[in-house]
């Protein structure tokens, strides 16, 4: 437990390699010692610092999930359940599939009612919303019977900002679901809370980087609806802020590398780029993101009067199907109307 929490020092130091040494190290350690009652911590501990950055999403989600496991054998409930709720967290950023994850959010939630875990009780809240949505809301996520929206309201007006580090991970669900949707004014309004988050919370809930990525995919799609100029600062800005996240997921890179293109006027190879990233998220096995290229290559194409738009707005919807965003592949379709087969 000592290395780790080491690797995580060095990690918040800026010294990204000595945290990853450091933190094999643990492993290793843990590994030789094999001690069942400290694996829980270190694997919370290593695998939310700087090996979040360098493995492999899929397979550090699994071991979230091991070491959730062992904890409830070994009776690190509270421990157990942070890794419950990490595993949770990854598999959404991750594209696992979301029929399996909103079963497991519920068996998770039940455990911690029934052990009396309320604060992972209460982060996990805009998760599950989040899932829910995907799932089942085919309209504008920021309707007011909407329950992510409602507490983002709570946000919004200032009354949840004292808990600051809960707001930043509400904020991270709300602005996935208001980019998914295309519903940027809810995206640009999530994006000024967390300028307000940043004035006083040295980190920001970045969720293994897709944070970053879902603000710059948002602030180009502000540049384009706006044409302010800040909004493309902000995009280079965080799309800085994805690069030293992309060791593990280059794909996010190759889409806003492409977006980005566009946005300043350089639209040659556009379509190339998009199926650079396309192909990319399909080797990573983030589904959820090889749709959004999809859709957002279907825009492009619509925008320059290519027929090639129905194909990738087809292959987006199948892949946010696939997903189990069931919700959103409603949603594309009724925008674009789609003639698609759902089996």
């Amino acid at each position: 437990c000592a290395l780790a929490g080491f690797s995580t020092m060095l990690f918040g130091l800026g010294d990204l390699e000595g945290s990853k040494n450091v933190g094999l190290m643990a492993l290793r350690l843990q590994d030789e010692l094999d001690t069942q009652e400290s694996l829980p911590r270190v694997c919370f501990v290593v695998y939310s610092g700087m090996l979040s950055r360098t493995e492999p999403l899929k397979e550090v989600s699994e071991k979230f999930l091991h070491a959730y496991k062992v904890g409830m054998q070994t009776g690190d409930i509270q421990i157990a359940l942070f890794n419950a709720r990490l595993y949770c967290a990854m598999s959404f950023c991750s594209g696992g599939g979301l029929d399996e994850l909103g079963r497991d959010i519920q068996i998770f939630e039940k455990q911690m009612i029934e052990y009396k875990q309320e604060l992972n009780l209460k982060i996990s809240f805009p998760l599950k919303h989040a899932v829910l949505t995907l799932m089942t809301c085919s309209d504008n996520p920021s309707h007011e019977s909407n329950e992510l929206f409602k507490e983002s309201k709570n946000l919004l007006q200032g009354t949840l900002l004292k808990k600051r580090s809960y707001a930043s991970n509400y904020r991270f669900y709300c602005i996935c679901i208001a980019y998914i949707f295309c519903d940027y004014d809810f995206a640009r309004e999530m994006i000024e809370l967390r300028w307000i988050l940043e004035e006083n919370l040295c980190k920001l809930y970045d969720s293994f980087g897709a944070g970053h990525f879902y603000d710059c995919l948002s602030s180009v799609a502000l540049a384009r609806k706006t044409n302010e100029d800040k909004w493309k600062k902000y995009a280079l800005d965080y799309f800085e802020m994805t690069k030293s996240f992309a060791l593990n997921c280059q794909h996010r890179v190759l889409l806003l590398e492409t977006e980005i293109d566009i946005l300043m006027g350089n639209t040659d190879n556009a379509i190339m780029k998009y199926n650079k990233a396309i192909n990319a998220a399909a080797e990573y096995g983030f589904i959820h993101e090889q749709a959004i290229a999809n859709e957002r290559a279907g825009d492009f194409c619509l925008s320059k009067g290519d027929v090639r738009a129905s194909y990738y707005y087809g292959e987006a919807y199948i892949l946010y199907f696939q997903w189990g965003a069931r919700g959103k592949a409603a949603h594309l379709k009724k925008k674009h109307s789609l003639e698609v087969n759902e089996s």
